[in-house]
């Protein structure tokens, strides 16, 4: 990876940073995902845009340094989490606890399309694909979610 702007914008897990209400420079235009993001976090709508992001903090975008961040990046040295040999890991699987509030659960998707579509694509894509989490739904289980 040469892009440090690129890189920046998608944690090594595959959280799309730029996308997300609560960063501090999101592309989230979207105010019914903003609105349900701060009153599933407890945040006020105007305290929501407070976090940098996992790579301009050295993976402590929430104070303490984030274990998945720490294992590909300071560890393997990796960019992201589907370079390392042992992709997946139990750092990446799914948990409800806070599901509500964090997007999280979509990390192995996240990799998988990113490694799939490469850098530019993904990021491309990856305002529309924060809305669909947040606001999608499927009407037939296993089906595409829709808006």
């Amino acid at each position: 990876m040469k892009d440090k702007g690129k890189l920046e914008m998608i944690a090594p897990c595959g959280y799309y940073c730029y996308g997300c209400p609560a960063y501090v420079n999101t592309t989230c235009t979207d105010e019914v995902v903003t609105d349900n993001m701060a009153k599933r976090a407890n945040i006020s709508i105007k305290n929501i845009r407070m976090c940098k992001g996992c790579r301009a903090t050295n993976g402590k975008p929430h104070g303490s340094l984030c274990p998945t961040y720490d294992c590909c990046v300071n560890q393997k040295k990796l960019d992201f989490c589907y370079q390392c040999d042992d992709f997946p890991c139990l750092k990446l699987a799914p948990i409800s606890h806070g599901a509500d509030v964090r997007t999280h659960n979509s990390k192995i998707y996240n990799l998988l399309m990113l490694k799939k579509l490469g850098i530019d694509a993904y990021i491309e894509k990856g305002k529309d694909w924060w809305i669909l989490y947040a606001r999608g739904k499927s009407t037939v289980p296993g089906d595409d979610p829709q808006i």
